[in-house]
């Protein structure tokens, strides 16, 4: 296990603007309405037998933005800009007319280059480079998704693409705290996004990590994998006071987040547990002020059972501790958008004092916690996100309803 590679120590930064576009809803609201019934949006994946996908239906970008270059972007992009978009309106930042010199740009986004650098590639291999679109080129880049999101809104503060999977947004989240907290901009766009290309499907699932059931099954003994998710997610970030010198009300405040990398599969746990420690540390919060906790699990037996443990040796293996949601039963393996989806759930159970169910949960990986099987009355005030990536990334961030 190597150390975390950053950890905030800055005063509270807050959310000012939130949007999600999932195959369960397209606002924060209908997303949470969603969970707490219960419903869940994986199905039999249309191109790849045997394995379950979530997918975005009838998604049709202009009904969310419209922005110069639009239709040349792939699906992935597209999903982020839109998502982006609903975030800046919600936050009341475009009405405000920030200048571009003082807005950036995070993205979270591993894959979402992958199905236009395969159609380049392809191309030059069957069609020669003479009939290769030279226009695929540029958006074939992994950081070409985040580069479109910037220049569609004009963010110039920054632009910067984070691709580390699973973990990828909370650590956006973390280093928008860390730039918008020292200054770099007045206010941060951190978006992330997910669409599972058919190669990257066969590919993981070759790789024996997309469940052969069908089914996800998160902190069950009976997980035998995961299914992907289609997803984006996007939030502001402003400090406190600047957001309430424009008079934007903050829906919730990022306090403090740390991560860690496990250099192989036994040091998870371990690892898992230094990055939530720090993070509490960075917030200065006991473990005992926890009073949520929006975990990552997706099914792996390996990443499910060593987060449980983590969790448990941080919370204290207790049916009386800190409530446990895990969404991915939902929405599938969101990979980079994972992460932000899990806060802004969290953020939305702290705010209506109801917490979601984990789906098909039967027989924990790990006795003890107070995992949520059906929907639950909180009252938390400060809320514990985990993630963790396949190749043993780990993150975790407190997010509180109060500065």
């Amino acid at each position: 296990m190597s150390p975390a590679s950053s950890e905030s120590t800055l005063p509270p930064i807050a959310i000012t603007g939130m949007a999600v576009l999932t195959p369960l809803g397209d606002t924060p609201d209908l997303l949470a309405a969603a969970l707490a019934a219960g419903r869940a949006a994986l199905e039999p994946a249309a191109d790849v037998p045997g394995v379950a996908a979530a997918a975005i239906r009838d998604f049709e970008a202009t009904r969310y933005a419209n922005v110069r270059g639009l239709r040349l972007y792939n699906r992935p992009t597209r999903l982020a800009i839109c998502a982006a978009k609903m975030a800046l309106s919600d936050s009341g930042i475009e009405a405000a007319g920030l200048p571009a010199e003082q807005l950036g740009v995070l993205l979270a986004s591993t894959f979402g280059h992958l199905e236009t650098l395969l159609e380049y590639d392809r191309s030059l291999v069957t069609a020669g480079m003479q009939r290769t679109n030279p226009a695929l080129m540029p958006l074939a880049i992994p950081s070409a998704p985040g580069a479109a999101t910037a220049l569609s809104f004009g963010a110039k503060a920054f632009s910067i693409t984070l691709s580390d999977a699973g973990v990828g947004s909370l650590d956006a989240l973390g280093l928008g705290s860390r730039l918008v907290g020292g200054g770099r901009a007045r206010a941060c766009l951190v978006v992330a996004t997910f669409s599972a290309c058919k190669d990257l499907v066969l590919a993981a699932s070759r790789a024996g990590l997309l469940s052969p059931t069908a089914a996800l099954r998160a902190f069950d003994r009976r997980g035998d994998g995961t299914a992907f998710g289609e997803a984006a997610a996007a939030v502001v970030l402003e400090r406190v006071e600047l957001a309430r010198e424009r008079g934007a009300e903050p829906k919730a405040y990022l306090k403090g987040q740390a991560s860690a990398f496990a250099g192989e599969p036994a040091g998870l746990e371990s690892a898992l547990g230094h990055a939530c420690g720090r993070a509490l540390r960075a917030a200065g919060l006991a473990s005992a002020e926890i009073g949520l906790v929006s975990a990552g699990a997706n099914g792996s037996a390996v990443q499910d059972g060593a987060e449980a443990r983590a969790l448990g040796a941080l919370l204290g293996a207790s049916t009386a501790g800190a409530p446990v949601m895990a969404t991915k039963g939902n929405l599938g393996e969101t990979m980079d958008a994972s992460g932000l989806l899990q806060t802004l759930v969290a953020v939305a159970a702290m705010r209506s004092g109801k917490a979601p169910p984990i789906v098909g949960l039967e027989d924990p990986v790990f006795a003890g916690l107070r995992y949520l099987t059906r929907e639950a009355n909180v009252d938390a005030r400060n809320a514990l996100v985990t993630s963790i990536s396949y190749e043993g990334a780990c993150s975790a961030l407190v997010v509180s309803r109060e500065p």
